[in-house]
């Protein structure tokens, strides 16, 4: 075993670069989906708040 820690080593920061990268990946996207939906409400709220404006100006008429 004496013989084989270089690799043994190398592997194992192979593999924590690679954990740590697929995180970061994962957390990234998360991110960039709650933008989007943040996104979505505003475009899916903005008409609703036109409507009700517009409604409110037509009764006043």
């Amino acid at each position: 075993m004496s013989e084989n820690w270089p690799i043994v080593l190398i592997e194992g920061i192979i593999v924590l670069g690679g954990a740590l990268a697929f995180a970061w990946w994962q957390l990234r996207e998360i991110k960039i989906d709650q933008q989007r939906a943040a996104e979505k409400e505003r475009a899916a709220a903005e008409p609703q708040a036109r409507r009700g404006g517009e409604a409110d100006e037509s009764a006043k008429g």
